[in-house]
C-alpha cells in the first residue's frame, strides 16, 4: 500500500516536471520564432499566412482580410509562408519594426495608427457602424457555415478545387472545425439548418448593399477589405457549394460587389492563381 502511494506521488511529480518542461520548450520555440523576425527593414509590415490556394490568393478569409487592407491603404508589405502560425496560435500575425501582432482586427487597428491612414473619412459614423455590423456578422456567424461547408459537409472532391491536402490531414481538420463550430453554436445544427442560417446572412448583406458599389457607397471604407474576404470564400472559396449557387444567382449584387473588389485591389490575382 506504501508503496503504492510512492509510485502514484512520483508519478505524479514526473507529470507535472513533464508538462513544465514542455511548456518550456515551446515558450522557448515561440520567441525563437519571433525573434527571426525582429530585424526586418524598416517600416515594412511583413504578413505571416498560408501560401495561395488554387482558387484564390488566400482560402483564410482573415489572411486575405489584411492582405487587401494593405493594398487598399498602400503599405508596403510582404508574405512570409514559413511562419504562418502566431504568438496566439493562429493566422495571420504580422512582424514589423521588432513588433509582433496578431489577429486580423488587432493587426489593422495597429496599422491604421502607425502609419496615419484614414479610409472612412468619406463616410458618417452611422454608416460605418452599419458596415462594422455586417463585417461581424460574417466574421463570427457566416463563417462557421463555411467552415461546415468546406470541410465537414462538403465531399473531397470539391476540397480538392481549392486545396491539395492528404485526406488524414483533411480528416483531422474536419474533426477541429466541427469541435470549434459546435463550441461556437452552428455545428449543433443539422447541415440543412446550418446552410439556411448562413444563407440568410448573405441576403442580410444583399439588401444592405443594395445597389452600391462598396459596402457603404461609392467608394469603399476599411471594412470592405473584411467583408470582401469573408464573401470571397463563398464565392471562390467552396465550389458548387449553396453559397457560391446564391452569389451567380439570387444574390448577384454580392458576386459584382466581389469582382469590384478584386478589379480594383487584386489585378494580379490571376498571376498568383497561375503561380500556384
Amino acid at each position: 500500500m506504501v508503496c503504492s502511494s510512492c509510485t502514484a506521488v512520483w508519478l505524479g511529480a514526473l507529470a507535472v516536471a513533464v508538462y513544465f518542461i514542455y511548456k518550456f520548450i515551446q515558450g522557448r520555440l515561440a520567441q525563437n520564432k519571433l525573434d527571426r523576425w525582429n530585424n526586418t527593414p524598416k517600416d515594412l509590415v511583413i504578413l505571416h499566412g498560408f501560401e495561395a490556394a488554387k482558387t484564390m490568393p488566400n482560402a483564410s478569409p482573415f489572411v486575405l482580410k489584411v492582405q487587401t487592407y494593405l493594398r487598399m491603404a498602400n503599405i508596403p508589405h510582404k508574405m512570409d509562408y514559413a511562419d504562418a502560425m502566431g504568438p496566439k496560435g493562429k493566422a495571420p500575425w504580422i512582424s514589423i519594426n521588432s513588433q509582433h501582432i496578431a489577429d486580423s482586427e488587432l493587426i489593422i487597428d495597429f496599422l491604421r495608427k502607425k502609419f496615419e491612414k484614414n479610409l472612412n473619412g468619406k463616410y458618417t459614423e452611422k454608416e460605418i457602424a452599419i458596415a462594422s455590423t455586417v463585417n461581424v456578422m460574417l466574421n463570427e456567424h457566416f463563417l462557421w457555415g463555411v467552415a461546415l461547408e468546406r470541410w465537414v459537409y462538403g465531399p473531397s472532391s470539391r476540397l480538392a478545387k481549392v486545396f491539395d491536402i492528404p485526406f488524414p490531414i483533411r480528416v483531422m481538420i474536419g474533426r477541429t472545425v466541427n469541435k470549434r463550430a459546435k463550441g461556437q453554436g452552428m455545428g449543433l445544427h443539422t447541415e440543412s439548418e446550418a446552410v439556411h442560417l448562413a444563407s440568410k446572412d448573405l441576403r442580410y448583406v444583399s439588401t444592405i448593399l443594395g445597389s452600391n458599389k462598396f459596402i457603404c457607397g461609392d467608394e469603399p471604407c476599411e471594412l470592405d477589405a473584411g467583408i470582401f474576404s469573408q464573401l470571397a470564400m463563398a464565392l471562390w472559396g467552396v465550389p458548387d457549394s449553396p453559397y457560391e449557387k446564391l452569389m451567380n444567382g439570387e444574390l448577384k449584387n454580392l458576386k459584382e460587389y466581389c469582382l469590384r473588389m478584386k478589379e480594383r485591389y487584386w489585378s494580379d490575382w490571376d498571376q498568383i492563381l497561375a503561380k500556384k
